[in-house]
């Protein structure tokens, strides 16, 4: 724990003990920090920023009617003026009989690894030079890579703190680093481009040459790329095109969603709705995690939660507010917010499909035909209610187990249900992308997806 959580958690409950003196249930929540982005083009930086930032929230509730106000002055005024702003707004609010707050639980003691001293203290100069590494090793590494674009640092560090009526009171540090560039590579015939990336919470475990290393790669890679014809065949996604199943899936595994009739898994506990070797889990204390905290926005404790186990449909994703209205269910430590001035909604963590025990070029070598999904597009046009899918894909054709030559212009489309029934093979690869929390896959194998090329 930092040095200041103790004051910012005292000053969450003395914000809630104000409140509570005009007769409601009230929570404060907390959050500050500092970030800092550097973005460089042919080793000039391009542009450089570094802000604090600060909030408080507070939500109250009188008879189920819910109001919510913040700011960013810790001043006792302004504190003041938010505590009546939200009071006022539960004063005009319609009721809501599941409106609540929840109580305390017991909070995770191990080290879940999300701060990094030496996070915090890297130099402005260090983290110019980091991205300038990605950059250099993004241009250096094929004559044919002749453009990096975006080529970004990100760091940021703070605390949070959450406290309520009930007895809820928490606060954590938190660090993350992290760095992506896009690659373009041309020769006398094609173009392409590519991104690389990489994050985390710890800074020895930052690799900033990688990240262009692998943008490059994958650019040079895909040139050439052509349409296969139409077909349905088998599809390997790689561990970040896979995300674009998980995307959707995370939205579709949400209660609100479920009670709303507005997701393809809706009343399906306790059913098989995916192959056996598919287990997805969402797990908000997953050691070192990009969404790893000890309790969620509300101050419930995260834990590992099994949502898809062995291809059994076990439960769904909960916030307090969406247990409560389910009447059996426990909250998964899923409430999530944007920041200080957006209340808590409901939201996956780390949320991924678990690993099997191939490697990623075992996967590829059990197809004899089929496509190597490098990356997608289009993802929001998926359909969490319906299931329906279809993206656009780019990657590489897969001949007799071995990538053949790059694929492009193809889309791809199964309806999710079918899809998760078709997974033939899991790779040991577990990759996370810093979306919607942090969706992680390995290397998947899907048989019998429609890939749509030329005629």
């Amino acid at each position: 724990m930092g040095s200041l959580d103790v004051d910012y958690l005292e000053f969450a409950k003395d914000v809630v003990a104000r409140a509570v003196e005009r007769g409601v249930e009230a929570e404060a929540y907390i959050s500050v920090g500092q970030n800092t982005s550097v973005n460089v083009d042919r080793g000039e930086v391009e542009k450089l920023s570094q802000a604090g930032s600060k909030g408080l929230g507070v939500r109250v509730i009188r008879d189920g009617k819910m109001g919510y106000a913040y700011t960013s002055d810790f001043g006792e005024s302004s504190v003041g003026k938010t505590i009546e702003a939200a009071v006022n707004l539960a004063d005009v609010a319609d009721g809501d009989e599941y409106r609540s707050l929840p109580a305390p639980q017991p909070l995770p003691e191990e080290d879940l690894d999300i701060y990094d001293q030496a996070v915090v203290a890297l130099p402005i100069g260090r983290k110019v030079e980091m991205a300038r590494r990605i950059e250099k090793a993004a241009l250096r590494y094929d004559e044919r890579v002749v453009l990096t674009n975006r080529c970004t640092l990100i760091s940021q560090h703070g605390t949070v703190a959450v406290a309520n009526s009930k007895g809820v009171a928490g606060s954590y540090d938190k660090s993350f680093i992290g760095g992506f560039v896009m690659a373009m590579a041309a020769d006398e015939n094609d173009r392409s481009v590519a991104f690389g990336f990489d994050f985390g919470s710890r800074l020895a475990d930052f690799k900033p040459t990688a990240i262009g290393k692998d943008a490059a790669r994958k650019a040079v890679g895909m040139l050439g790329g052509r349409p296969v014809p139409t077909q349905r065949a088998s599809v390997v996604y790689s561990p970040m095109a896979a995300t674009s199943v998980l995307g959707a899936l995370s939205r579709a595994l949400g209660a609100d969603a479920m009670q709303r009739n507005r997701s393809f898994l809706e009343g399906k506990v306790g059913e098989t709705v995916a192959a056996d070797l598919v287990t997805v889990l969402d797990n908000g204390r997953l050691p070192g995690g990009i969404a790893t905290r000890p309790f969620d926005d509300e101050g419930v404790p995260t834990g590992a939660t099994r949502l898809i186990d062995e291809g059994v449909l076990q439960t769904a994703l909960h916030d307090h507010y969406t247990a409560t209205r389910d009447g059996t269910a426990s909250s998964t430590g899923n409430a999530n917010r944007r920041g200080h001035a957006s209340m808590p909604t409901l939201d996956a963590s780390n949320f991924y499909f678990q690993p099997g025990q191939e490697t990623p070029e075992e996967v590829i070598g059990g197809v004899e035909k089929g496509l190597y999904v490098e990356s997608v597009m289009n993802t929001a046009s998926i359909n969490p209610i319906s299931g329906d899918y279809s993206i656009s894909a780019k990657g590489y054709w897969i001949e007799n187990g071995e990538l053949s030559h790059p694929v492009n212009e193809v889309t791809i489309a199964l309806p999710m249900q079918e899809l998760l029934h078709n997974v033939k093979s899991v790779g040991n690869d577990l990759t996370f992308v810093p979306m919607m929390g942090a969706l992680g896959s390995p290397t998947i194998r899907v048989d019998g997806v429609m890939i749509g090329g030329s005629s």
